[in-house]
C-alpha cells in the first residue's frame, strides 16, 4: 500500500515539474513548440474600434458634433489612453476622419504621434463631406510584430463597396514568416434588409485571397458585423470561409458581448432607441487558436466642462465598445488548396 502511494506521488511530481517547465520557459519551451506545431510562434493581439465620423444626428445635444474637432480629440485622448495600456498587433479602423487633408485635425496624425508610433497604416478614403471639409477612411493599423505589406503599383483592388454605406477593405501582414489577410469590414446599417451582401463580401474574400496566394487558414476578418447568428446568411458565409467567431462561448450572458449599449452616452443619442447588441466582431480561422476575446475601450470619464455644456454627464471614446482578441493562426504547407 505505502509502495502505492509513492509511485503515486512519484507521478504526480513529473506533472508538475513538467508544469512548471512549461509555464517557466527553458526547457518548457520546446515542450511549447510541440505543443504549437503547425502555427505561428507567437500570439496575435488584434483589435476592431470605430472611431465615429460623427456624422449621425444626435438628439438632445446643445450643439452639433458634426466635425467638432474639440470633442473628437477628447475622445481621441481616451483612445490613445486606452492603447498605451494594452497590447496590439492589428488594429481595425472604421470611420477614421481627416479634415481638410491636414495633419492637424487628422486622426492618423494625432494617435501615430502616441500609443502607435510604430505602427504602419494601410489608409483607403470612402468617403468626402463637403459641408465640414472632411474625408473618412477605412483603417488597418499594423505593428512591427505584423508586417504591413506595402501597396504596389497595378496591384489589385482592395476597397470595396457593400450597400450604400458599407465598406469592405482588404490588407496583408507578414507572421512568422507567412502571410495573412485581414479584412476591414462596415456593413451597412440596414444590414437585415441585405442578407446578400454576405455572399457578396465571401466572393470578395475568396478571390482576393486566390489573388494574392494566402492560405485560408490565414484570414482575420473584424468589424462593424451586427449580424444575427441565427440568420442563414450568416451561418453559410460563415461556413463558406472556416470561420469562427471569436466571441464564441463567451455570450452566455448577452451584456458581456454587446459592444452597443445605451449605457454609452453617445450611442444613446444617436441610436433612436436602438437596443443593445453585439454590433462589433472578429472573425477567424475555424483552426485559429482564440486564448482570449472581449469588449474593450467600454469605459467613460467625467465629461469635461466643454462636453458638459453639449449636454454630457460622461465622456466615452466612441460610439461603441470595440472588440479585441488574442488568437494563434495555423501555419499552411506550400500545398494548400484555396
Amino acid at each position: 500500500m505505502l509502495n502505492r502511494v509513492r509511485r503515486r506521488q512519484g507521478r504526480i511530481a513529473i506533472i508538475l515539474v513538467a508544469v512548471a517547465l512549461f509555464v517557466g520557459g527553458g526547457t518548457g519551451a520546446c515542450v511549447s513548440r510541440l505543443l504549437t506545431a503547425g502555427y505561428d510562434d507567437r500570439t496575435l493581439a488584434v483589435h476592431t474600434y470605430s472611431l465615429f465620423n460623427q456624422k449621425t444626428p444626435a438628439v438632445g445635444l446643445n450643439s452639433s458634433w458634426n466635425g467638432d474637432w474639440v470633442f473628437r480629440r477628447d475622445r481621441l485622448e481616451l483612445i490613445d489612453q486606452y492603447f498605451r495600456a494594452h497590447r496590439a498587433d492589428v488594429v481595425l479602423f472604421q470611420q477614421a476622419m481627416q479634415k481638410a487633408h491636414g495633419e492637424i485635425e487628422w486622426d492618423q496624425a494625432i494617435l501615430a504621434a502616441g500609443s502607435f508610433a510604430e505602427f504602419n497604416w494601410r489608409s483607403e478614403p470612402v468617403a468626402e463631406y463637403e459641408d465640414t471639409s472632411e474625408t473618412e477612411s477605412m483603417v488597418v493599423a499594423a505593428s512591427s510584430v505584423a508586417g504591413m505589406k506595402q501597396r504596389q503599383a497595378g496591384e489589385s483592388p482592395s476597397l470595396w463597396h457593400v450597400g450604400p454605406d458599407g465598406f469592405l477593405q482588404a490588407s496583408a501582414v507578414e507572421l512568422g514568416g507567412q502571410m495573412a489577410a485581414v479584412f476591414n469590414l462596415q456593413m451597412p446599417q440596414k444590414i437585415e434588409r441585405d442578407p446578400i451582401w454576405f455572399s457578396f463580401i465571401g466572393e470578395r474574400v475568396r478571390d482576393w485571397l486566390k489573388i494574392q496566394g494566402i492560405c485560408p487558414k490565414r484570414v482575420i476578418i473584424g468589424g462593424y458585423i451586427p449580424a444575427d447568428v441565427e440568420a442563414r446568411s450568416f451561418a453559410e458565409f460563415m461556413e463558406n470561409l472556416g470561420l469562427k467567431d471569436s466571441s464564441e462561448g463567451l455570450c452566455d450572458v448577452a451584456m458581456k458581448c454587446q459592444t452597443a449599449n445605451p449605457v454609452n452616452e453617445i450611442f444613446r443619442l444617436s441610436s433612436d432607441g436602438v437596443l443593445a447588441s453585439q454590433a462589433d466582431r472578429i472573425l477567424v480561422p475555424k483552426s485559429a487558436i482564440v486564448y482570449s476575446a472581449g469588449r474593450a475601450h467600454d469605459t467613460s470619464v467625467q465629461a469635461p466642462p466643454y462636453e458638459k455644456a453639449m449636454g454630457f454627464t460622461q465622456l466615452w471614446p466612441s460610439i461603441r465598445s470595440g472588440w479585441e482578441a488574442s488568437i494563434r493562426l495555423a501555419s499552411c504547407t506550400s500545398g494548400f488548396s484555396l
